[in-house]
């Protein structure tokens, strides 16, 4: 069985892992952002194409995103919240800790409080993780592949029901739905 903490990020660790670009930046910004002390998370690791070996993006919680610009390597993206690692091309979106995700009622977490280390990568706690992705699923076009993030980690962790009652209340009741249909999966399987 996984730690909560593990499960939480070991989709974005390993994504970050599997691909020699993303965790160069990805290890660049993490230890610059210690020798500076921010606090940061990274949330996720995209591809940006679906070649494997495709430049990918990362994404972060950061107090704010102009400090992690000041990151020797790091100069600032071609957006506000996105910043690029110039040695690899690497494009890192940025969210600011304590804003609303995706205008709705849930907050990007604070990293100075919700994160811990996996492999030398910052990333979010298992509910910071779950409030976050199930936030984004329900009020994002990219909805469904944030749910199966959530789910696979249900799946993974052996997260149980009644850790909704330790999740934002706009969240809960989503989280219950996608439990319910991880332990149906994990029921087919078992039949199948």
């Amino acid at each position: 069985m996984f730690k909560p903490l593990a499960v939480s990020n070991r989709f974005v660790a390993e994504n970050i892992a599997t691909h020699s670009a993303s965790q160069l930046a990805a290890r660049a910004l993490a230890q610059g952002a210690v020798e500076r002390g921010l606090p940061v998370a990274f949330t996720s690791s995209l591809a940006l194409a679906r070649s494997p070996q495709s430049r990918r993006e990362l994404e972060l919680v950061a107090d704010d995103w102009r400090w992690i610009a000041e990151i020797p390597g790091f100069r600032l993206g071609s957006a506000p919240g996105w910043v690029k690692h110039a040695a690899t091309g690497v494009p890192v979106r940025v969210h600011q800790a304590g804003t609303p995700i995706l205008g709705g009622p849930v907050c990007w977490p604070d990293p100075a409080t919700d994160s811990e280390l996996y492999c030398g990568i910052p990333v979010l706690r298992l509910n910071a993780w779950l409030e976050s992705e199930i936030a984004r699923a329900l009020n994002s076009p990219a909805g469904p592949c944030h749910e199966s993030n959530v789910l696979a980690a249900i799946v993974a962790s052996g997260a149980t029901l009644d850790r909704a009652l330790e999740l934002h209340p706009y969240v809960a009741e989503r989280y219950q739905d996608l439990w319910e249909r991880a332990r149906a999966q994990q029921l087919w399987t078992a039949v199948a």
